[in-house]
């Protein structure tokens, strides 16, 4: 284990704050994420040194190309701003990692759940905001519907492989209200992709009985019921909303013109890209949009790519590759903590939802998501120690 100079008295609840602020405040996720950071960097360097790893060095490498972009510029002006929006991601890397580190494998566990309970209390909210009509979709108070549903999309994943033990009807019951209501705050926000993904992830787990038959019966009948509550007593401008999402189902919301602009300027900056920021700048298109206010490239990988280049995209595929290949290597370690492989099966689950929505959205350049992102890459560095340990 990592030693902090620091009481766990005031790590963990710092670190439990940090995690459910992600779309309740920005404000506070950049606040919370500030101290903490001040506080690690009073802690000794033979410490610190002992959570360098693999994610460390990929994370490293990717953040390196990142700044190159920056400095290489097209548009110099659009890119520098990526100098302090992205610094959140590299610091929140750098102090969750180490602290993580400090934390006992049932405090490692209790913070993971204390981040699933986050995201089904901001489902509410946003759910609610979207039944009396304050938002036209679910979302929370500091974010869009996007990054809200790959927030929760994110604590589904979670939920459903989180290592549970022996369960009893009571906790069988509980589990089954946050998966619902991580679902319907899901499909509250309307995204199609994620409500995709969403499904998916439900019947994966089903398939490989981490939810079992009962849990079945009862997700189903609260579904039902709770469906033909919407029904009856929706109003007729959110049931529009739904009705339209649902008929319009295979529409692009100008995907089609985003792929064509990137076909028409792909080989113009291959290496090292024009810069992060620079979607409004560089597109041949714009004038073809419907939605005038799109500001990226709906695709971390084609985002990626013209702000950072190949070098960009290579570093940022590498990254996820190594993460996956991490926490796969952990769950077959069978000389891990059966709860951490577990958890680390949680974390595989979730990566490889957010790699499928970063193909319609993304998560990397997103404030919030790529901290969810760095949270997740923590926990399984945190894993890796137990790994050594074992090993030694």
């Amino acid at each position: 284990m990592v030693k902090s100079r620091f009481s766990s008295d005031y790590i963990f609840p710092l670190l439990s704050v940090f995690v459910v602020s992600f779309v309740l405040s920005l404000f506070l996720l950049q606040l919370i994420g500030g101290v903490i950071f001040f506080l690690w960097l009073f802690e000794k360097w033979d410490e610190k040194k002992k959570t360098l790893d693999i994610l460390t060095f990929t994370i490293f490498i990717f953040g390196s190309v990142r700044l190159l972009s920056i400095f290489f510029s097209a548009f110099p002006s659009e890119s520098y701003e990526a100098l302090y929006k992205e610094a959140l991601f590299y610091v929140a890397f750098v102090f969750m990692c180490f602290y993580l580190k400090t934390l006992d494998k049932k405090t490692l566990l209790i913070l993971v759940l204390i981040f699933i309970i986050g995201a089904t209390t901001m489902s509410i909210v946003g759910i609610t905001r979207f039944v009396f009509g304050n938002v036209d979709r679910a979302q929370g108070f500091s974010s869009s519907y996007t990054v809200f549903s790959s927030y929760l999309m994110a604590a589904l994943g979670l939920a459903l492989f989180f290592p549970r033990g022996i369960q009893n009807n009571k906790s069988l019951f509980y589990w089954s209200i946050i998966i619902l209501i991580l679902f319907i705050g899901i499909l509250s926000s309307l995204g199609r992709t994620n409500i995709l993904i969403s499904v998916l992830l439900i019947i994966t787990a089903v398939v490989l009985k981490r939810i079992n038959w009962k849990q079945v019966l009862l997700l189903t009948a609260l579904f039902a019921g709770l469906s033909t509550l919407y029904f009856y007593s929706s109003e007729k401008q959110m049931e529009s909303k739904v009705e339209n999402r649902i008929e319009n189902f295979t529409q692009l919301s100008d995907r089609d013109i985003i792929w064509k602009g990137a076909k028409e300027i792909f080989f113009e900056k291959p290496i090292i890209g024009f810069g992060p920021r620079t979607f409004e700048r560089i597109f041949p298109f714009w004038d073809q949009f419907a939605d005038k206010k799109i500001g990226g490239w709906h695709n971390d990988f084609l985002q990626i790519y013209f702000e950072s280049g190949l070098l960009g995209l290579f570093s940022f595929v590498g990254l996820l590759i190594v993460s996956l290949i991490v926490s796969i290597k952990q769950i077959r370690n069978k000389k891990i903590d059966a709860d951490l492989r577990g958890l680390s099966t949680s974390i595989l689950v979730t990566l490889i939802a957010l790699i499928l929505s970063a193909i319609t959205a993304g998560f990397i350049t997103s404030v919030v998501l790529s901290i969810v992102f760095v949270f997740l890459i923590s926990i399984l560095s945190r894993i890796e120690l137990d790994k050594i340990k074992t090993v030694n």
